[in-house]
This record gives structure tokens, C-alpha cells and sequence, in this order.
């Protein structure tokens, strides 16, 4: 009787011309669900049963089972969802159910109704209290459980934990830390204590802070146990980074990891990262987070004095964008597990440097812009490059017995995007629109705004659009209060400073393992290059080109390997492009293993006329290609 019901109202549904899926149909497609319950709010997630599909999503939620409250959809499609509950009633039932939105076709599918019930914590320490003075606040009582009562701003450091044992639930609550200082501070900081918890609420970066804040930290190398779940940040300052951590022992999960910083000091050490790990020791687990925007790199575990060892980066969803030159969704170092990840970004994939490092069934679907470089290292200003983009990049002599296999990696080179500086500079990774302001004065040759304070020729080679009825202006320099560039004099407006996005060539799998007998092995995935362009070009570093290729070889030229090793071993790979297999700058030497694998000519959006598809490796290498059981597909 159940399904006839259920079956009459989905056909009334479809006559009023609202398409909902019977929630019995969906409960395969909300995959890896987490809720957190805290006193008055709750933080869930989920993601979609295929890594490839994203979709918007808002969940509904009351305390009957017929919901009468819902959050707010989300504007950008993803794979992974997270949706806070705010303004519960402790010691009541509720339910809630997740709806996803095809952002295709607007079809919505709902999962079944789940229960939750919140509760008053026995012997809570609710902040702020009239004992806990002005921030920042300090957690000390060890193995306490510490609320956050109200939404708190703070100039400084809003909290600090020291001792062992403590939760600090934030209770869907918001802290904004750094609202006006000149020092370096933290929204949550964990100066000493173990198994510690951070859980439930947001962390954002106020008006004014030094360099280098960050929304939550940990630099004590023995601290040990520490979990970060259901927080979400919100940075924006120079060298601010949303989580930085100099110690192993760590759980991070189920974060709303978030950026829009766009300025740093050098992107040579220690660049500016979504969220960063500097650790020795056992025991790091990132997984099931969202890693949004930022400048330049994702997620990056980098080891100090030892190997690390136990280390797994998984199920994360990840959209970075990387605004400087080796800017990488994922930098895992050695020893780590690095598996089911979707990496969407305008940036580079996945950086292997290290020994041991296993990546496995990741899903990645990039493209790339020109970004800004200071080489050599803190040189000003910055000079703008067009490198060529990568998916997957071995590099260094230190690579050794690393695998990859099974993950799905695409790269395409899209057309230039000139926005002319309209749109959000939320959606900067689409259209380039970095700030708009109030101009003090437009006069010949120069916009003057006084409200400023920029780092001489930042801005130089951006583009200003300062009138609706004129062209986008090329900026030539800048000193802190004033661009300058072939302006007109009109009278003082809103302008706005973008770029005009050019994007590169990619290189799904590029292999710069330095180390003759590195034993790496690269097996059972699908890497595809594509470019929009029909007339290629081959430029040098710096400027790159338009042109594709489905594998690159940089530097491999460090001779043969002892009898029986080889630098990489190549096989069973399906290789897709619609320009070139096989690139290189250089003719290789090394003992590198290509046997059995499928080269595909796509069509798509066309095919690349070239008198052959593999470009300067060298003959040597070329014959090896063509006589181990590769087969080339090009009709």
C-alpha cells in the first residue's frame, strides 16, 4: 500500500509540473553522511554517490516530519555538501532531510527523513561567561566541554585551548577574529594539550590583522590526538591561511575549508595554503572536506625532521585556484595514501615529491591560467607567466616507488575570458574581478583612491574598467594609493581591477622523476589533453602556448638505470589527446617503461593537424614506444 501511495502522489507531482524523486528511490545517491548534533544547532554531510557529477543542494528540516524550515541552496554545483542547522531547541526531536538540485535540468531528489535529537551537555562551560573575562578566552580545565553561548568578535586571538582533553563546540556559532590589530592572530589556537576537538561553527577573518593569521592553529610539535570537524573559515588578508598545523596525531573532517586571500609573499616557501601540515611523527587523516578558492595551493603535508608515516588524504572535494606559479590542490609528501579526492580547480593537480606515495581512484577535471611567479625568490614585482598546467607531476630527484593508478585525469585549454570587470569577485576563478572601490579621483593617466594601500606594481598588467562607455584600461604600475595607465579624466566613479584570464597547455601526466632507478610505476588510468586551440604554437617558460599533449616529459635526461631498475614504469594506461601523445623539451635517456598502453586521437572539439603525434623525445625513446605493445588509435 506504501508504494501505490507513494506512487499517486509522485504522478500529482509530475501533473503540477514539480519534479521530486520519491525519497525510497535516493538512498544510494547520498553517499558517506555525517551529522554532528551540538545543543541548539547541527552541521551534515554528504556527497553524491558518482565523484564525477556535482549538484547544488539545501537541506529541510522541523520537528515534525513534515519540514517547515530548509538552509539556503548553495550557488555552486559540488560533489560534497555540508549545511549547518541553526536555532534548534535543546531536548527536542528533529528531522531533516538532504535535496540535492540537478544544476542541468533542476530536478530534485530528496533523501528519506533522519532523526536527530539535541541535549544540554552535562557540565558544560559555556563561553563567554562572567568568569572568562576578554579574549582572547582561554580553555584550560582538562577534559572539559566547552559551548560557545553567542556569536563573538574579537580584535585579536578569540580562543585559546591548553590542556588535554578539552572540546570546544562552537554550537553552529560564528567567531570573528582579527577584527583590529597589528599582530598575528588565530580565530582557535591549541598551544599545548592532547586529544583535543574543535567541532561546529565558523571561523572568519576580520577587518585587520597582521600576515600570516590564521583561522585555526596548532604549532606545538607534540601536541597529539587533535580533530577539527564541521568548521567552516573564511580568510582574507595577506598570508592568511584558513588551518595550519606543525605536528602529526590529527583528524581533520568534514570542513567547509575556505579562502579569499589573494596576495602572498614568496610562492617558494611558504606560499599560502587552504591547509597546511609541517609534522613529523604518525597518524594524519584528512578527509571528506571541502577545500574552496584560496591563491595558490590546496592541501599540502609536508614532513620535517622524519617520515611521516600513516597518512591518508581521501574523499576530499577540492576547488582551488591557483593565482601563483606551482600552485597544487594536493602536495602529500611521502608515505601518504592519497585516494578518492575530486580535484576541480582552475590550478594544478597533484604534486609528487616524495617516496612511498600511493595515488589511487581520484577523479581530477582542471584548466589553468597565466599566474604570477617571483623568481627569482621575493623578487618585485611580480611577473606574470603562462606555464603549462599539470595533472599528475613527478618531480625531483627524491621520487621513488611511488604508484598511480586508476584515477581519471583531464585537463582542457579553454579560450582567453575577458569579463570586460563585470560579474562577482566571489566568481573571480570565472571572470577575474578581483575588487571594485570608490575612486577618490579619475584624472589623465591615473585613478587615485586614498581608501588604499597596495604593494607597489601589484596590480601592473591587470585591466581597469572605470567607464561603462569605454574600453578596459591595461594597468602599467601602481604606488599604494594610485594606478596608472592611459586613463581619461572623468569625474570620480566606481572602478573595478580584473584580469583577462589566458589559459594554458595541459599536461594530465607530466614526469620529471630525476632518480634513474626511482621504481615509479604509473598503471590503469585515463589521462586526456585537450586544447580550443586549432593553430598551435610552442613557446618557451613563461609562455607556454596553445597546443596538448596527454603526457610530458621535463628534464628526463639524467641517464640509464642500474640493470633491472628503471625512473618509471608506464603501462596499461588509456592516453587521450587531440594534439600530441608524447612531449618533451629534451631527448630522454633514461630508462623509462611505456608498454601496453592506448593512445586515442580525439576529434573533439577537433583534431590538431600535426605530421606526428609524439614531439621531441628523441628517437631512441620514440622506437621504444612504438615496439612495446603501445597501440595508437588516430583515426
Amino acid at each position: 500500500m506504501y508504494k501505490i501511495n507513494a506512487f499517486l502522489v509522485f504522478v500529482v507531482l509530475l501533473i503540477l509540473n514539480v519534479i521530486v524523486t520519491p525519497a525510497y528511490c535516493n538512498s544510494n545517491l547520498f553517499q558517506r553522511r555525517w551529522h554532528h548534533v551540538s545543543e541548539t544547532s547541527a552541521v551534515i554531510y554528504w556527497q553524491l554517490n558518482d565523484i564525477s557529477k556535482a549538484a547544488t543542494s539545501y537541506v529541510e528540516y522541523g520537528t515534525t516530519e513534515i519540514p517547515d524550515q530548509r538552509t539556503a541552496e548553495t550557488v555552486k554545483p559540488r560533489w560534497a555538501h555540508l549545511h549547518r542547522l541553526t536555532g534548534l531547541e535543546p531536548g527536542r526531536n528533529y528531522y531533516y532531510r538532504m535535496v540535492v538540485v540537478d544544476p542541468l535540468d533542476g530536478e530534485k531528489k530528496e533523501s528519506e527523513l533522519v532523526q536527530i535529537t539535541t541535549a544540554r551537555k552535562e557540565n558544560a562551560i559555556y563561553i563567554p561567561n562572567e568568569s572568562s573575562g576578554k579574549s582572547p578566552y582561554i580553555l584550560d580545565k582538562e577534559n572539559a566541554h566547552y559551548v560557545l553561548k553567542k556569536d563573538i568578535v574579537t580584535d585579536g586571538t578569540a580562543i585559546i585551548i591548553q590542556g588535554s582533553g578539552i572540546t570546544f563546540d562552537l554550537d553552529g556559532k560564528t567567531i570573528v577574529f582579527g577584527n583590529n590589530t597589528s599582530e598575528q592572530v588565530f580565530g582557535v589556537q591549541i598551544t599545548n594539550g592532547n586529544n583535543c576537538k574543535v567541532v561546529n561553527g565558523l571561523i572568519i577573518q576580520g577587518k585587520r590583522s597582521a600576515d600570516y593569521s590564521n583561522a585555526v592553529r596548532s604549532f606545538r610539535s607534540d601536541n597529539n590526538g587533535l580533530e577539527i570537524c564541521g568548521i567552516s573559515t573564511d580568510v582574507h588578508l595577506k598570508n592568511a591561511q584558513p588551518m595550519a598545523f606543525r605536528h602529526a596525531g590529527l583528524k581533520i573532517h568534514h570542513n567547509d575549508i575556505y579562502s579569499r586571500v589573494t596576495e602572498l609573499d614568496s610562492r617558494h616557501y611558504p606560499g599560502n595554503t587552504l591547509l597546511r601540515i609541517d609534522a613529523s611523527g604518525e597518524n594524519i587523516s584528512i578527509h571528506d572536506n571541502l577545500l574552496t578558492e584560496g591563491c595558490h595551493l590546496g592541501i599540502v603535508v609536508r614532513n620535517q625532521t622524519k617520515l611521516l608515516s600513516n597518512v591518508e588524504i581521501a574523499w576530499n572535494d577540492i576547488r582551488h585556484h591557483q593565482q601563483y606559479v606551482n600552485g597544487y590542490a594536493i602536495s602529500p609528501g611521502s608515505g601518504a595514501k592519497v585516494h578518492h579526492n575530486r580535484i576541480t580547480s582552475t590550478g594544478r593537480g597533484v604534486h609528487i615529491t616524495g617516496e612511498n606515495t600511493e595515488f589511487f581512484n581520484n577523479y581530477i577535471d582542471i584548466r589553468g591560467h597565466q599566474h604570477l611567479s617571483d623568481l627569482p625568490e621575493n623578487t618585485r614585482p611580480f611577473h606574470h607567466r603562462q606555464v603549462e598546467l599539470h595533472g599528475v607531476k613527478f618531480e625531483g630527484s627524491r621520487t621513488k616507488n611511488c604508484k598511480i593508478y586508476n584515477n581519471f585525469v583531464r585537463i582542457t585549454q579553454h579560450q582567453p575570458v575577458d569579463s570586460d570587470g563585470q560579474g562577482d569577485p566571489v566568481d573571480k576563478m570565472e571572470n577575474g574581478v578581483y575588487f571594485r572601490s570608490k575612486a577618490s579621483s579619475i584624472e589623465k593617466g591615473k585613478i587615485v583612491d586614498l581608501q588604499q594601500n597596495w604593494e607597489k606594481d601589484r596590480w601592473r598588467f591587470y585591466y581597469v574598467k572605470y567607464d561603462p562607455g569605454m574600453p578596459p584600461v591595461l594597468i602599467t604600475g601602481n604606488d599604494e594609493t594610485t594606478l596608472y595607465g592611459d586613463f581619461n579624466a572623468v569625474n570620480s566613479a566606481e572602478y573595478t581591477v580584473y584580469m583577462k584570464w589566458i589559459y594554458v597547455p595541459p599536461t594530465p601526466l607530466n614526469v620529471a622523476c630525476y632518480d634513474p632507478n626511482g621504481m615509479n610505476e604509473i598503471h590503469g588510468n585515463t589521462f586526456i589533453g585537450i586544447t580550443t586551440y586549432k593553430n598551435t604554437r610552442h613557446g618557451g617558460y613563461g609562455d607556454s602556448g596553445q597546443w596538448a599533449t596527454s603526457v610530458m616529459f621535463v628534464g628526463m635526461d639524467k641517464g640509464a638505470a642500474q640493470k633491472g631498475n628503471y625512473s618509471a614504469w608506464i603501462h596499461d594506461n588509456n592516453f587521450l589527446s587531440n594534439d600530441l601523445f608524447l612531449n618533451s623539451y629534451t631527448s630522454i635517456n633514461m630508462d623509462i617503461k611505456m608498454e601496453n598502453n592506448t593512445f586515442t586521437l580525439l576529434n573533439e572539439p577537433f583534431s590538431i593537424n600535426r605530421e606526428s603525434r609524439i614531439r621531441d623525445v628523441g628517437a631512441d625513446f620514440e622506437n621504444m614506444v612504438k615496439a612495446n605493445g603501445n597501440i595508437f588509435k588516430e583515426e
